[in-house]
């Protein structure tokens, strides 16, 4: 495989690359790639974590990359997911988060066994000098920039907070160092934290690497946007918001549910988010791909679509109606996540989801 067609298969369907040039770089050096993403254990298990990060870490793999996925169990402490109480972090991390990604890998023909697992805990215990790395980080990120950065915790700037979140970003950063990651993996949201990893890296003691960033394409909700909203960050799926997102164990009627009910209106092609998932799953976010339109005959009869533009175009103009869409695009994703299903078929999984659901209900 050439070095051109490394740099697509990790680059594709993304949003950013910190930068090409340092991954061009990485790659001809000849090193070994370690990558890592690191997931806080906030919740059900959505399609931009289950089937686009998952789907990142498979192409990743083609390309020779290794592949860690980083169970961020201090994280999801400091961020109070799941009532901030560590035995309900620790169980959902291995029970219910680890197998519904394995779940998720699943749908791209991998076994899971192709990723390396880690858990926060797991890495501290074994890695004792972590702690020497996070003061490290600490004292090269200034209090103003570590209070800028506390949006990769979804929080806002001038919010008040707690002296443990500023604890957040510098940890964050330190676990690249911990792991000797050379190219960090995340959406859009994490890039402060990445942008902090390269500057404060070099300043630190040591041989470490500086990390190259990528930054996955992010996946609409379902709903509608709210009033003066413009930006792809603010439009992403959200566990917390209802109708927003769809889950890898959805069952085909939850799926055709949530689909049918989207917010899609007639020829309205700008932050559309039935365009957005046909774009970032079906075509992956590439110009070319297959995207088939089954509908009956008096209504103009199947459509093949190999160009994403294609689709876009016919929309606009209303040759292609919402419900077409929806239905299409419904029945697309009950066939990509039949394997993620069928993970959560095995007993075990099937009692972990029922119990990660009643852990969710508790206020």
């Amino acid at each position: 495989m050439t070095t051109e067609d490394k740099i697509k298969l990790i680059t594709r369907n993304c949003q950013e690359v910190l930068t090409e040039e340092d991954l061009k770089a990485l790659i001809e050096s000849g090193k070994e790639i370690r990558h890592y993403i690191g997931l806080e254990i906030s919740g059900m298990v959505h399609l931009g974590t289950g089937l686009i990060t998952m789907g990142k870490i498979a192409d990743f793999l083609k390309a020779g990359v290794t592949c860690r996925v980083f169970l961020a169990d201090f994280h999801t402490f400091l961020n109070n997911k799941l009532g901030g109480k560590w035995d309900d972090i620790r169980w959902a991390s291995e029970h219910y988060f680890k197998e519904a990604l394995i779940a998720s890998m699943k749908c791209y023909g991998l076994n899971g066994d192709e990723v390396e697992f880690i858990s926060g805990d797991d890495l501290y215990k074994s890695h004792p000098e972590h702690w020497q790395n996070f003061m490290e980080i600490g004292k090269q990120v200034t209090l103003a920039r570590n209070l800028r950065s506390i949006s990769i915790m979804g929080k806002k700037l001038g919010t008040e907070v707690n002296m443990a979140t500023l604890f957040y970003p510098p940890l964050q950063v330190a676990d690249i160092v911990t792991m000797d990651i050379n190219l960090a993996h995340a959406g859009m949201d994490q890039r402060k934290a990445h942008v902090i990893a390269r500057e404060a890296i070099k300043k630190i003691p040591g041989n470490h690497q500086t990390p190259v960033a990528i930054h996955q394409n992010l996946i609409a909700g379902l709903t509608a946007p709210e009033p003066g909203t413009n930006d792809d960050e603010s439009l992403k799926m959200s566990k917390s918001k209802p109708g927003s997102a769809i889950f890898v164990h959805d069952t085909p009627e939850e799926i055709k549910d949530k689909i049918k009910k989207a917010y899609g209106p007639p020829k309205e092609v700008e932050f559309n988010p039935l365009l957005n998932w046909v774009k970032t799953l079906v075509f992956w976010g590439e110009v070319d791909g297959n995207f088939v339109i089954e509908r009956p005959e008096k209504f103009g009869g199947n459509k093949s679509y190999t160009k994403y533009a294609d689709v876009v175009m016919d929309y606009a103009s209303g040759e292609l109606f919402p419900l077409d869409l929806k239905n299409s695009l419904a029945e697309w994703l009950i066939k990509k996540l039949e394997p993620a299903r069928k993970h959560f078929e095995i007993p075990e999984n099937k009692s972990a989801l029922e119990k990660m659901k009643g852990l969710l209900t508790i206020k």
